[in-house]
């Protein structure tokens, strides 16, 4: 039977207990669960054993899914090539299928000790400014590493087409329409299609490239005190493709507007990290890559941010993620990241556009 989203911090079925005790031969069951707050698409448990062991089990809601949402097997395959690449990621240690125990598809890692940096505030309680300064320059330097990384060489090969990526990412995420179970009054669909024609409009040449992230921001990594990024988190929608996707999603992340948000000044805003400009100049010198026509995958990121917003409020209405929520916030931040796109491939955003 399939365990509910709420239900392992009240009790852990005993087949579950068993298959997580099989999976890690030096657990000390019975095991204490935890969730772990944040994100509006996996979710994420902490458990403990008796020995003060500590691990992370991570899944996706109940109920089918359109192309790579909570692709725990993908997230799995990409920590595990990853592992012994300058790329920092969690051990994976077990990774479960529906017919499992859990009853969904699940993975287990290692626990990393550190700080998860979801906002401003969070940053200015953990770590000094000068580690949110190393913080926001290993994030970048991170990133770097990933695009240097040969998918051949790791495995990843045949993750998928190299080429086309721009291109496959404006149809998928244009298919978050299908599913909104409501009639828009606010135009915020309207704009949504605007901005999308727009971008496609101005869409570079085809740019192949490697493994991509596919969500990069200091928010999906764990920092550690000193600001050394010790794990990269979040690989469910790792791909093959333009590198610059993901540099342009690091920098609509760095400092945008708070509704785009949900009300959330995002850890880089915080005192003591580097700007945006900074960060785009600090992956220059590292990749060697140049970056003259970011605005659009800097416009491009903020549209596809918008759609992510449109298909959460469609979980949250469905109560598939179990938990209530201000879903109207979801339609404001999209509307935001609209905005706030359209203001990029303007050039009237501050930092490089």
């Amino acid at each position: 039977m399939t365990a509910g989203v709420r239900s392992l911090a009240d009790e852990v079925p005993p087949a579950l207990a068993r298959w997580l005790a099989d999976a890690l031969p030096e657990a000390v069951p019975p095991f204490a669960f935890t969730r772990i707050a944040g994100g509006f698409s996996m979710l994420t448990w902490r458990f403990d054993d008796q020995a003060g062991h500590g691990w992370v089990l991570r899944h996706g809601p109940p109920g089918t899914h359109r192309g790579r949402a909570h692709d725990t097997a993908r997230e799995a395959r990409a920590m595990a090539a990853l592992w012994d690449t300058p790329v920092p990621v969690p051990r994976l240690r077990a990774v479960g299928a529906a017919g499992d125990p859990l009853g969904l598809p699940c993975h287990v890692t290692d626990f990393v000790p550190g700080h998860v940096l979801a906002d401003a505030d969070e940053a200015a309680a953990r770590v000094t400014p000068e580690a949110l300064a190393a913080a926001s320059r290993d994030v970048v330097a991170a990133l770097a590493a990933l695009h240097a990384v040969d998918p051949d060489a790791v495995g990843l090969g045949d993750l998928g087409p190299r080429t086309g990526y721009v291109r496959r990412q404006f149809r998928r995420w244009s298919g978050v329409l299908d599913d909104l179970p409501f009639r828009d009054g606010t135009g915020v669909i309207e704009l949504f299609q605007a901005t999308r024609d727009e971008l496609l409009r101005r869409m570079p040449p085809d740019r192949p490239g490697g493994v991509v992230h596919g969500d990069y921001r200091l928010g999906n990594a764990i920092t550690g005190e000193d600001g050394t990024i010790r794990a990269v988190l979040d690989w469910e929608l790792v791909a093959l493709g333009d590198p610059l996707a993901d540099v342009g999603m690091m920098a609509a992340f760095w400092d945008p507007p708070a509704d785009a948000m949900l009300g959330i000044r995002m850890p880089t805003a915080a005192r003591g990290a580097i700007t945006v400009d900074e960060a785009l100049d600090h992956y220059t010198r590292l990749s060697g890559t140049d970056l003259d026509g970011i605005a659009f995958y800097r416009a491009f990121a903020c549209w596809r941010l918008a759609a992510t917003g449109l298909r959460s409020w469609t979980r949250y209405e469905s109560g598939a993620m179990g938990e209530d929520y201000d879903t109207s916030k979801f339609v404001t931040a999209a509307a935001t990241w609209l905005e706030h796109a359209r203001k990029t491939l303007s050039g009237t955003t501050r930092g490089r556009a």
